[in-house]
């Protein structure tokens, strides 16, 4: 039987309809985190398989998935 269950981390979620992404992620990038080095950005365009990550290092926001293709050929899904 699971017991009682206490939160971890938050999470804040959004959806967003025709959001400039790279302004999203510069707005991420410019917030004032009080542990910047833990926060995290998934980001999904339209028509898109798998989400953006993002992350603050350096003082900056940094793209850490989806991996460049070439490294990973099985992700080269066929389009429809």
């Amino acid at each position: 039987m699971g017991g009682t269950k206490y939160p971890e981390c938050s999470v804040y979620a959004g959806v967003l309809n025709h959001a400039d992404l790279n302004a999203v992620v510069r707005c991420f990038g410019s917030l004032g985190w009080h542990r910047p080095g833990i926060a995290q950005l998934f980001l999904m365009d339209q028509e898109e398989f798998s989400f953006q990550v993002w992350m603050i290092r350096h003082g900056a926001p940094r793209q850490y998935a989806p991996p460049e293709e070439e490294d990973y050929p099985f992700l080269n899904l066929p389009t429809q």
